[in-house]
C-alpha cells in the first residue's frame, strides 16, 4: 500500500511478536515462551488463527456522545488537528490535507474515494449503543470477484482465494467491504479483545477468526534439544541483553531486531550469527552511530557466549517454525493464500501475541513491495 502509517510502534512494545524474536525482548524467558507456544499449537490448534495481510489500517467506533467515527491510525492519534472524522465529508477533507494528496492526487485521491464510499457500511454495522473504538485492517473495498472458481482479493502483498460455496465464501460474496478486527479500545484507551459478532450484518463483513483445524508435526525431539540448550545458556543470554546503563545501549534488543529484519529483506537467514551481525552493525546500513558501534563491539567481546547463544536459538527455531507454516499452508482450506506466486500468506497467530511468519518469504516480499 502506498500510504504509510505515521504512528510507529517501538519494535519491542506490546504487540504481536515474531516467535523467534521473543528471546530479544525477554531473554531466556522469551525463548521458553517461544518453545511453549509451539507445544500449545500441538495441544490446542484451535487457539491459532490466520494472520491476515490487510491494508490500510482503520479505526472506527462511537465516541461518548454516540457519534460514529471512521479514521486511520494517523488521524486517530493526531495532535495538531482533530483526526476523528464524524462524517464522510469530514474524512475526505482530512485526508486531502495530507502531504500525500498534494504529491500524488490521482493515486491518493482514489484511496480517499474508497474510504468515503465505505463510510456507510462501517456506520451501519456499528450499533448505536456501541462506545469506544476498534482497530482493524481493510481486506476489500468492493465485493471480491470470482476467478477460476474462487473469490479473489489482494489487500496488500498476499492474495487470498476463497471457496464461494463455503460459509465464509457466501458471507464475503454478500458484502461490499471487508475488515479484520484486532482490538477494542474503550473511551479511556484501554485495549481488550474485540468481538466481531457485535457488529451488525450488512454490507460490512467483520471477518470472524479463521482457526487452524489440523495439528501439525512440531518436531518434539528438536524442541526438547532446544529447550535443554536454552536452560543451559539462559544466564549468558540474559547477561548480554542487559548492558550497563553507562554504556547507553538500552536499545540493544532493537538493534538486534533491525538486524533480523535485514536478514529477512536480503534473504540471508542462513548467515545469521555474531560475525555477520558485527559486519552489518559496522556497515552504513545499520544506521547505528560510530560511537555506539565501538562501545557495542567491545561489549560483545566480553559477552560472546550470550550473543552466540541468541543466534544459535534463532537458527534452530526458525526452520522448525517454517516447517510448521508449510504444513499449515498445505492443508486444504476454504481460504487459501499465496505471496509472490508461492503458496502461503502472512502466517498465523498463536494465542494473542505470538506470530509465525516466514520471514524469507512473506516478510521479504512485503519489504520489497513497500520500499
Amino acid at each position: 500500500m502506498f500510504i504509510k502509517d505515521i504512528l510507529m510502534e517501538k519494535a519491542g512494545s506490546a504487540r504481536i511478536q515474531h516467535l523467534e524474536d521473543l528471546i530479544l525482548w525477554n531473554g531466556k524467558a522469551g525463548a521458553q515462551k517461544a518453545i511453549s507456544s509451539l507445544h500449545s499449537l500441538e495441544s490446542n490448534p484451535g487457539d491459532t488463527t490466520i494472520k491476515w495481510d490487510g491494508s490500510p489500517a482503520v479505526i472506527f467506533g462511537r465516541n461518548e456522545n454516540g457519534e460514529f467515527i471512521l479514521t486511520d491510525k494517523s488521524g486517530f492519534g493526531a495532535k495538531g488537528y482533530d483526526g476523528k472524522a464524524t462524517s464522510a465529508d469530514n474524512l475526505e477533507n482530512m485526508l486531502k490535507n495530507r502531504p500525500g494528496y498534494e504529491k500524488n492526487p490521482q493515486e491518493y485521491g482514489g484511496f480517499i474515494n474508497q474510504m468515503k464510499a465505505a463510510w456507510p457500511a462501517f456506520e451501519q454495522a456499528t450499533p448505536s449503543d456501541f462506545r469506544g473504538y476498534v482497530h482493524g485492517d481493510l481486506l476489500w473495498f468492493t465485493t471480491p470477484q470470482a476467478s477460476d472458481g474462487k473469490l479473489v482479493f489482494t489487500p496488500n502483498t498476499t492474495q487470498y482465494s476463497v471457496n464461494p460455496a463455503s460459509d465464509i465464501g457466501k458471507k464475503i460474496a454478500s458484502s461490499t467491504v471487508g475488515v479484520v478486527l484486532h482490538a477494542h479500545m474503550d473511551l479511556e484507551g484501554n485495549k481488550s479483545k474485540v468481538d466481531a459478532t457485535r457488529f451488525q450484518a450488512g454490507p460490512l463483513l467483520a471477518m470472524p477468526p479463521q482457526t487452524v483445524t489440523e495439528v501439525p508435526d512440531i518436531e518434539s525431539a528438536k524442541l526438547k534439544e532446544l529447550e535443554n540448550f536454552v536452560n543451559a545458556a539462559g544466564s549468558d543470554i540474559d547477561a548480554v541483553l542487559a548492558p550497563p546503563a553507562e554504556l547507553k545501549m538500552k536499545n540493544f534488543p532493537d538493534i538486534l531486531y533491525m538486524y533480523m529484519n535485514h536478514t529477512a529483506k536480503t534473504r540471508t537467514s542462513n548467515k545469521i550469527g555474531s560475525k555477520n551481525f558485527v559486519q552489518w552493525l559496522t556497515a552504513d546500513g545499520s544506521k547505528v552511530s560510530s560511537a555506539k558501534q565501538g562501545r557495542l563491539v567491545e561489549y560483545l567481546k566480553q559477552h560472546q557466549k550470550g550473543l552466540d547463544a541468541i543466534f544459535a536459538f534463532m537458527r534452530s527455531i526458525g526452520p522448525i517454525k517454517d516447517n510448521i507454516i508449510a504444513q499449515l499452508d498445505a492443508n486444504p482450506a476454504d481460504i487459501e493464500a499465496s505471496t509472490g506466486g508461492q503458496k502461503g500468506g502472512e502466517g498465523y497467530v498463536i494465542g494473542k501475541d505470538v506470530k509465525l511468519v516466514n520471514r524469507q518469504g512473506f516478510t521479504a516480499s512485503n519489504m520489497e513491495k513497500n520500499n
